[in-house]
């Protein structure tokens, strides 16, 4: 999954379910937010005070920096 700034934030959670931690780091509580459902990554950064570019740069080093996620066939 590519994340750009018009991803939502439910889609990335989805993808990536330890992104969670991520936002959380951050003081963004978008594991919890109703918001995510519809709101983009850009929107959320935009909230936070934050620049989205940058916050796609932490994100994409933070999700490399993760253990293979096991597969259940």
């Amino acid at each position: 999954m590519v994340i750009q700034k018009n991803t939502t934030i439910n889609e990335i959670l989805h993808a990536h379910p330890e992104s969670v931690r991520f936002f959380n780091n951050l003081h963004m509580s978008c594991g919890s937010c109703f918001a995510v459902n519809f709101d983009t990554l850009e929107n959320g950064a935009l909230m936070h005070g934050m620049d989205v570019n940058h916050l796609i740069e932490q994100l994409n080093q933070f999700l490399t920096s993760q253990p293979p996620q096991a597969t259940t066939e």
